[in-house]
């Protein structure tokens, strides 16, 4: 029975698998240094990138790249760094953190965390859902929440 067992967990693959690190390690390599070179070996042509707050699309590695290089020009020293993941087959469950300084303003200073959802397709990163906590960046940045104004009460009709 115990030979059964260590025969079972032996043989189970173990996630992320190597390929999956590496092509994770080369992704954020990018997202840290804005260097692109490589990037077919990284990214699916048909790549999207789901990030909230409205978890709309942007597809394709050209749309990645702007992405990438707005975020960079505006906080020039951006850096992600992976926390934990986890996963399966095809799919990573990845906890990770960020520090960032606004390039117009270097006494805003971000830190955050996330998670990502990165699907795999071919050993290339296919896709990114992307869920942090924006309302916190933006406070970070200055912002403030203000409620919208109360309407009059209207006067009853006589």
């Amino acid at each position: 029975m115990a030979i059964a067992v260590v025969f079972m967990v032996g043989c189970n693959p173990q996630y992320p698998t190597k390929v999956q690190d590496e092509t994770l390690e080369k992704y954020l390599s990018i997202w840290n240094t804005g260097n692109f070179d490589g990037i077919e070996t990284v990214l699916a042509t048909d790549y999207e990138y789901i990030a909230s707050p409205n978890y709309e699309a942007l597809k394709g590695i050209e749309a990645f790249k702007k992405e990438v290089s707005g975020t960079r020009s505006s906080f020039p020293d951006f850096k992600v760094v992976v926390e934990e993941k986890f996963g399966d087959k095809d799919q990573l469950a990845v906890l990770w953190s960020i520090t960032a300084t606004r390039a117009d303003n270097d006494t805003i200073k971000l830190k955050g965390k996330g998670i990502s959802i990165v699907h795999f397709k071919d050993n290339k990163i296919k896709d990114e859902w992307l869920a942090n906590n924006n309302l916190l960046w933006l406070r970070q940045m200055g912002y403030s929440i203000t409620p919208p104004e109360k309407e009059p009460a209207k006067e009853a009709r006589k």
